[in-house]
């Protein structure tokens, strides 16, 4: 859920692994694993998903 929440925040790859304290590549796999499970082809798309399932919420 951190690199959701990050995700949503607009961090890059390095940004979420340096936060995080996390290998690069942990970081990449995490995204790609958040894209497959939301079925989204991108980080937007990810998001917006993730907020209409409520794992994230809505943006005022």
């Amino acid at each position: 859920m951190e690199v959701l929440r990050l995700l949503e925040q607009g961090a890059s790859n390095q940004e979420i692994a340096e936060d995080l304290v996390l290998a690069l590549s942990t970081v990449k796999s995490h995204v790609r694993t958040i894209l497959a499970k939301l079925e989204a082809s991108n980080r937007t798309q990810a998001v917006k998903r993730a907020r209409t399932l409520g794992l994230l919420p809505d943006q005022p």
